[in-house]
This record gives structure tokens, C-alpha cells and sequence, in this order.
């Protein structure tokens, strides 16, 4: 054994112990912002008024549901224009025009972040 090896091996034990002493005094001090934090809004709560219980509303009317999608007569509009024009073909799908570029931008940020940066 000559003494190269030995100060190496001394050399990782002081690194691994000082890296042991480092990952607790950092476990510490997150363990201490912890508690302080529980124990601020331990006080706060505490300190907070608490508000006189209101009494029960009186029940409302039911508001009517809110209808979604594209009307039914505008839908047979679509369909006769398109069976006219396009001499026999049906309209299998309506949709608005400004949704479905999830696809396309999915694919942008496939395409831009597969390229190296500089």
C-alpha cells in the first residue's frame, strides 16, 4: 500500500462526511422554514375573526341549461348547401374552425425541441 492510495481514500471519506454534515444542515434548515411556516399560520388562523353564521338563502329558480354546439336548423342548412354543391356528398362533421390545432402545435414543439440547442 503506498501512500498515494492512502490520501486518496482519506480524501473521498473527508468529501463523503462533508457532504453527509451538508445534506443534514440543509435538511435542517428546510425542516425549521417548515415548522416556522406551520406555526405563522397556526397564528394567523388563529387570529383571524371568524364570521356569525349566515342564515339559509331562499331557494331559487332553476336557471335554464345553457345550450352548446351548433343549432339544428343551421346544421340542415350546411348539409343541403353542401349536397347541392358538391353534387351528392355528405356532411359527416361541423366544427368550429379555431379548434383542433392542438395537433399541429404538438408538433411544432416535437420538431423544434428535437434539435440540438447551440
Amino acid at each position: 500500500m503506498n501512500l498515494e492510495l492512502v490520501t486518496d481514500g482519506l480524501a473521498v471519506i473527508g468529501a463523503g462526511t462533508c457532504l453527509y454534515w451538508a445534506i443534514r444542515a440543509i435538511g435542517s434548515a428546510l425542516g425549521w422554514i417548515e415548522r416556522s411556516e406551520i406555526a405563522r399560520q397556526a397564528a394567523e388562523s388563529a387570529a383571524a375573526p371568524v364570521p356569525p353564521a349566515r342564515p339559509a338563502a331562499a331557494a331559487r329558480k332553476p336557471v335554464a341549461a345553457p345550450t352548446f354546439g351548433i343549432p339544428a336548423a343551421h346544421v340542415a342548412a350546411i348539409a343541403a348547401a353542401v349536397a347541392v354543391i358538391a353534387e351528392g356528398h355528405k356532411v359527416v362533421f361541423i366544427e368550429d374552425s379555431n379548434i383542433g390545432h392542438a395537433w399541429a402545435s404538438e408538433g411544432r414543439w416535437m420538431h423544434q425541441t428535437s434539435h440540438r440547442t447551440h
